[in-house]
This record gives C-alpha cells, sequence and structure tokens, in this order.
C-alpha cells in the first residue's frame, strides 16, 4: 500500500506540473496570436494607404497631372512600386485579359502579412504542443485514481473475516497495481 501511496502522489504531482506546462504553452500561444493580430492590422493599413495612393496616382495620370502623378508615385513604397510596374507591363487600358489593379498580382506583397502569418502559425503549434501536455496531465490524473483505488482495496480487502475474500481482493489490488506500474514506466516526465 506504501507503493501505491507514492505512485499516487507522483501521478498527482506529474499531472500538477503537465497543467503548469500546458498554462505556459497557452499564454505563449495568446501572445502570439496577439502579435499575429497586430501584424495583420498593419498589413492591412498598408494595404489600405496603397490603394488610397495609387487611386490618387491613377485619377492624376487620367487628368493628365504629370506633377501630381509623380508626386503620388514617389510616395509608392517599393512593394508597391514592383506591383504596379508588373501591372503596367500587362498593358491594362488594352489587354482585356490584364488584371484588374496591381493588388490581385502575385508581385504585390506585404512583409508584414508574413510576420503575422508566422506569428500565427507559432500560435497554433503553441496550441497542438498544449494539447499534447494535456493528454499527459489526463494520463497521469488517470493513474492517480488508479492507484487511489488499489489503496481502496488494499483497506477493504482487510475487513472481510474470510480469508479467500481478503486473498481475492488483495489480490486484484496487487493486479491493478502492478499493471499502473508498468504504465506508469511508459509515461513522460515532465521537470517544469
Amino acid at each position: 500500500m506504501s507503493l501505491a501511496t507514492i505512485a499516487t502522489a507522483w501521478c498527482a504531482y506529474q499531472a500538477a506540473q503537465w497543467d503548469g506546462e500546458q498554462a505556459f504553452l497557452l499564454n505563449e500561444s495568446s501572445a502570439a496570436g496577439r502579435q499575429a493580430t497586430l501584424w495583420s492590422s498593419l498589413a492591412n493599413q498598408r494595404r489600405m494607404m496603397d490603394g488610397v495612393i495609387f487611386m490618387n496616382w491613377v485619377g492624376a495620370v487620367g487628368a493628365a497631372n504629370d506633377s501630381l502623378a509623380d508626386f503620388y508615385e514617389q510616395r509608392f513604397r517599393a512593394e508597391l512600386e514592383v506591383a504596379v510596374d508588373a501591372w503596367l507591363a500587362t498593358d491594362p487600358l488594352d489587354n482585356p485579359d490584364a488584371p484588374p489593379h496591381p493588388f490581385v498580382m502575385e508581385d504585390y506583397r506585404i512583409s508584414e502579412d508574413t510576420v503575422a502569418a508566422r506569428h500565427a502559425d507559432e500560435a497554433a503549434a503553441r496550441v497542438l504542443a498544449a494539447r499534447q501536455v494535456d493528454g499527459h496531465s489526463d494520463e497521469y490524473v488517470l493513474l492517480t485514481v488508479v492507484f487511489a483505488s488499489v489503496l481502496f482495496f488494499g483497506g477493504i480487502g482487510t475487513k472481510f473475516s474470510s480469508a479467500q475474500v481478503r486473498k481475492t481482493i488483495l489480490g486484484f489490488g496487487t493486479l491493478i497495481l502492478v499493471s499502473a506500474a508498468a504504465a506508469l514506466l511508459t509515461f513522460p516526465v515532465s521537470h517544469g
């Protein structure tokens, strides 16, 4: 029974350790998710500003106001300039198959989108890791209950007057103890 008591305490301790690791992973996931949202918002702001500058440039070009068109073109971000040049190369005024604008072309990129995606991937990875850690915690909780049942059988077995009943109950408890101890040896240990 003392082995079952020690094993019960160990399993409860490990379950708590894994729960702590899960909490840290979920916090890290949340932080990465906030970063993904921040960078995604920054990317959307860039996209809007690019759209405003591009539309004003188109208006200035359409009005044949070269100085105003140059003014807006000088404010193109490098990524926007590359996309506009690629779009103009498709001859959008005469080519009916040309993209409607440069923002749908592969040449148009926003670096903040890449950063946002990296943080979103990190958040997803942390959630996955937290789920795995939660599984370890659940396994240890289950073994805690199993070892506690060994204590129950060990305690109740002594209360029967029949030697055959006592041996059967104690034998059943011993079988559970050995099986649970074998399972325990296969479980990962948290050093948290």
